[in-house]
This record gives structure tokens, C-alpha cells and sequence, in this order.
């Protein structure tokens, strides 16, 4: 049976985006970045909600033309852009870069790439994790708490009715970043 990851960058006070949308606010080291290129590069897909499919969309496929782009950053690009990848989004019509863009049916979709044995990183933004929280389809949580406090923006996680409750499957840390694995 497949699984949903949920694999957010948050700040120290639970925020997921600062003040007006800013998302210049998390530290990636390249130990961190080479984490990232590892353990994605397991997933079978990528989740994504419109706006930050479009950001992505919008740098990695050219990541290896900018000058000042790291070993890691690279790495990922090669990874990302043949990554089999949905959009969950009613505004957008198509998506280029191995992405098919899903209107309706987030449960029916999940329920297919669970019955596939597929693992799948959901990386939001918000609204799309929230969405995915409210619906229970999230098997494990991957956080990495970076050393800002925001103080403002919008929290990963919104006002649930029920309590979730998690297993801490491993915690690590990267010079001043902490990752959190949760599982269900």
C-alpha cells in the first residue's frame, strides 16, 4: 500500500509562509539540499497545489542556467523535472514537466496511487495540505523547523475538530535546521 508525505519547510512558531506569501525565510545547507535529493528521490510522484507547482515550475527545469545555482540545487532539478508530478487546482489547464493537473476527486486520485503502492511527496502549499489533513489522506509527516520565528503569515496546520495523532518515526538535525518524521 502506498503512502502521502507531507514535506513542508515551517518556521520555529508553525508558520509555513511568511507575511504576504514570502518563502525567502528557510535555510538550505548543502548537507540539508543533499537530503532532500535523497530521500525524494524514493518518491514515486510529486503533490502539489497550484500556486507552488507554478513556482517550481518557474526554477527547477532552469536551475542548471543560473550561475550561482549549488551542486544540490542541480541534483534536484534533475530530479524534479521528470518526476511524475498532479496539480490539484480548478484554475489551471495544463501543466508542462511530467505534471497532470487534477480539477476534482483529491480522494479518488490518492486512492489510486495508494492501491498502485505508489509513495507520493505532498509538498502544499497550505491550502493543499490542509485540504489533505482535513480528508485523513496524510500517512507521514516530514517537517523541517528552520531557526526563523515569522510571527506572522499563514501555519501549516489549520483548526482541526479531531486530534491527529502521530508516532515520532525519527527526528535529525542539519547544522541549525531539525527534520521531524511523523507517521500515523
Amino acid at each position: 500500500m502506498g503512502k502521502i508525505v507531507l514535506w513542508m519547510q515551517v518556521s520555529l512558531d508553525g508558520y509555513a509562509e511568511g507575511p504576504d506569501g514570502s518563502f525567502d525565510w528557510p535555510v538550505i545547507t548543502p548537507e540539508l539540499q543533499q537530503h532532500f535529493v535523497d530521500e525524494l528521490g524514493g518518491m514515486d510522484a510529486f503533490l502539489y497545489g497550484r500556486k507552488i507547482y507554478e513556482m517550481m515550475a518557474s526554477y527547477w527545469p532552469i536551475v542548471e542556467q543560473i550561475p550561482s545555482s549549488t551542486d544540490g540545487s542541480i541534483q534536484f532539478g534533475k530530479l524534479w523535472v521528470p518526476m511524475p508530478k498532479l496539480v490539484f487546482s480548478k484554475t489551471l489547464d495544463k501543466a508542462d514537466w511530467n505534471t497532470r493537473v487534477v480539477s476534482d476527486g483529491i480522494v479518488d486520485e490518492v486512492a489510486k496511487l495508494k492501491v498502485d503502492g505508489k509513495t507520493a511527496a505532498l509538498f502544499g502549499g497550505v491550502d493543499m495540505a490542509a485540504e489533505f489533513l482535513r480528508l485523513g489522506l496524510i500517512d507521514e509527516y516530514r517537517l523541517f523547523v528552520h531557526p526563523v520565528v515569522l510571527g506572522g503569515g499563514r501555519r501549516l496546520f489549520p483548526v482541526l475538530d479531531d486530534r491527529t495523532q502521530l508516532k515520532l518515526v525519527k527526528s535529525t538535525r542539519f547544522d541549525s535546521v531539525v527534520h521531524l518524521h511523523y507517521a500515523r
